[in-house]
């Protein structure tokens, strides 16, 4: 059976589907990437059993087929194609496929489709639709709080809740929380944990391209998104996420007011002193209308100075520097707000209106 399609757009589905194949499996076939053609479409499924990656193109051909390909060489392969026009001869009784464009020609062993696992899911009516921009803002400033440490497996997830009117995202490990939330239109309370890895591996081919929207839908301890021609699905976890609210209703009484990009700057330039020994140490002398920002070790030291409006008492305290960038450097708002209560208490990023975002601290603890 011969299929004729175009190498750009098989590249791309092939790198949308590359972020659910198993970087280490003892399962052979699923290190394939499982092609279903019919009608004059082509689906490329992938899955790690965690994570299952659907995408669909057009192609020209006659016919139905089904088989597996290895994921690696066939990406190879079609990445180095030497033309735009390519074509794909599968041959059923040899289980093998021939690939062709211009004077090139490859032939690979396949897999045999029915042998690859599968998922069937009874898919509702109770879908959100949302806005790409907004999904992507979600993860991208709240996933990169979320625990590494597997000891633990509820916080290397986000929590996703979506009540009263908004959906929110929530990072957490155990020195600080990451807080975002958009507003959707939907009457169902919802709340699940989705592993921040696969979340963060789906918005990285969540692109600008076609339609600005999205659907996202739970099903069965899953979630369900469908962008443009791909949908994924990953499993959430089961268990009771970290009651973040309580920490983070415990704020002080001196409130300063920074502009964001001043304290970014000045942040990054006394980070350059500060080392995981001693957990990015820097040091925070809080004034009146001055922070004075130190770190210093057997190679010298750096003091940075930034204007702030300060309405509570002078404070000194040991901030992680890498944790203060990482939240500093996804907030887009010009001027911020930063509570503290003590040395021994977190620090707590808000905007200066709302509660579109939240980013807690924990302070670290000077000789």
């Amino acid at each position: 059976m011969k299929i004729y399609c175009s190498r750009t757009e098989l590249n791309k589905a092939l790198n949308n589907v590359s972020h659910s194949v198993p970087v280490r499996t003892t399962s052979n076939i699923l290190e394939g990437i499982l092609i279903d053609v019919e009608e004059g479409k082509m689906k490329l499924t992938t899955t790690d059993t965690n994570m299952t990656t659907e995408t669909v193109i057009n192609v020209n051909c006659e016919g139905i087929c089904e088989f597996v390909v290895p994921a690696k060489l066939f990406s190879a392969i079609i990445s180095k194609l030497p033309e735009e026009d390519m074509m794909i001869d599968y041959d059923n009784e040899k289980s093998k496929i021939n690939i062709k464009s211009g004077g090139s020609s490859s032939e690979i062993i396949c897999f045999r489709g029915d042998e690859y696992p599968k998922i069937f899911l009874d898919e509702g009516e109770n879908f959100i639709y949302l806005e790409k921009e907004d999904v992507k803002k979600l993860i991208k400033k709240t996933a990169f709080s979320a625990s590494t440490d597997e000891f633990n497996r509820i916080i290397t997830g986000v929590l996703l809740e979506i009540k009263d009117g908004s959906m929110k995202m929530v990072g957490v490990d155990p020195y600080r929380i990451a807080t975002y939330k958009i507003e959707v239109e939907n009457k169902e309370n919802i709340s699940v944990i989705i592993p921040a890895r696969l979340i963060i591996e789906v918005s990285k081919f969540i692109d600008d391209d076609g339609d600005s929207k999205m659907s996202f839908e739970v099903i069965d301890n899953k979630v369900v998104m469908k962008f443009d021609n791909n949908k994924v699905i990953i499993n959430t976890y089961s268990g009771k996420f970290i009651d973040y609210e309580r920490i983070l209703n415990k704020e002080g009484n001196i409130n300063i007011r920074v502009k964001k990009d001043d304290l970014l700057k000045s942040t990054e330039r006394a980070s350059l002193l500060a080392s995981v020994q001693n957990n990015n140490l820097i040091r925070f002398n809080i004034g009146k209308d001055m922070i004075y920002i130190t770190s210093l070790n057997e190679e010298g030291n750096i003091e940075e100075k930034v204007e702030i409006i300060n309405d509570g008492e002078d404070l000194n305290i040991g901030i992680n520097s890498r944790y203060l960038k990482d939240a500093l450097s996804v907030i887009e708002d010009e001027e911020i707000n930063i509570n503290f209560k003590d040395s021994v208490s977190p620090a707590i990023i808000k905007p200066l209106k709302g509660d579109k975002y939240t980013y807690l601290i924990l302070p670290i603890r000077m000789n």
